[in-house]
């Protein structure tokens, strides 16, 4: 599951089942919040669906609504979440080992991924833990390296949620979110074609293009959700009425 966005104004939030390649839920959203994840994921554990496994950009706030569930850190978020905060000229030599480590992510497992950071801290514990000379206003020697620092923590934390697949091999569970970002890419190149749009006919045509991605015993669970969410005035009536048009006309 993953959000993308179309400018600043909204964006639209998606759960695709990673063995069948369909869509079973998306929605319109202003912005990426942990809520409307969990949103989504209640209204199938309502409907008494199993969510067999969960693979995302590991979203910290979201992570804590998942404990029963496996969850997967996407390697590809983790290794951009890292690499941008060691920047692209990173000079230490700290710097530009972890980052030949993280590149390294996709062909190694867990053993050997974690066996190498801690090789790679033990090296580099004394050059981490250097500290300003300079005293802040509170009087305290804050941390040469933040960036550094903060990619190292990222990788410790994540630590559990980074080889879940390993885990349970028999789940098949992904270890991207690259499925989506395949089909995010496909709907804003079709809609580069249609630039004349206003933002209501844009929305249209992107639930209209997510719909067709949806598998057919789960649409009248999509609309349902859309009804329930949708606020109770005469616009959304409308907008309601013409997705379920669109739902019946699949």
């Amino acid at each position: 599951m993953d959000t993308t966005f179309f400018g600043r104004e909204f964006g639209g939030l998606v759960l695709m089942d990673s063995l069948s390649e369909k869509v079973i839920y998306h929605q319109i959203v202003s912005t990426e919040r942990d809520e409307y994840y969990q949103l989504a994921l209640n209204r199938f554990r309502d409907k008494n669906h199993v969510i067999q496994s969960v693979t995302c950009d590991g979203r910290r706030g979201l992570l804590k609504d998942l404990l029963n569930t496996p969850t997967q850190m996407c390697h590809f978020h983790l290794v951009a979440m890292v690499m941008r905060k060691l920047r692209k000229k990173h000079k230490s030599l700290a710097g530009k080992e972890l980052k030949v480590l993280v590149k390294k992510l996709k062909e190694n497992n867990k053993n050997e991924f974690y066996r190498n950071l801690h090789y790679w801290y033990l090296k580099h514990q004394d050059y981490l833990n250097e500290r300003s000379e300079k005293s802040n206003e509170s009087g305290y020697f804050p941390y040469k390296h933040k960036g550094l620092r903060s990619a190292y923590a990222s990788l410790k934390y994540y630590e559990k949620y980074l080889f879940t697949f390993e885990k349970y091999p028999e789940l098949n569970i992904e270890k991207t979110t690259n499925r989506l970002e395949v089909l995010f890419s496909e709907l804003k190149r079709k809609l580069i074609n249609h630039n004349g749009l206003t933002k209501r006919r844009k929305v249209m045509f992107i639930k209209d293009f997510l719909n067709k991605k949806v598998a057919n015993n789960l649409r009248k669970i999509l609309l349902a959700t859309i009804l329930s969410i949708t606020p109770k005035n005469k616009g959304a009536i409308k907008c309601a009425f013409i997705f379920n048009q669109l739902l019946i006309n699949k």
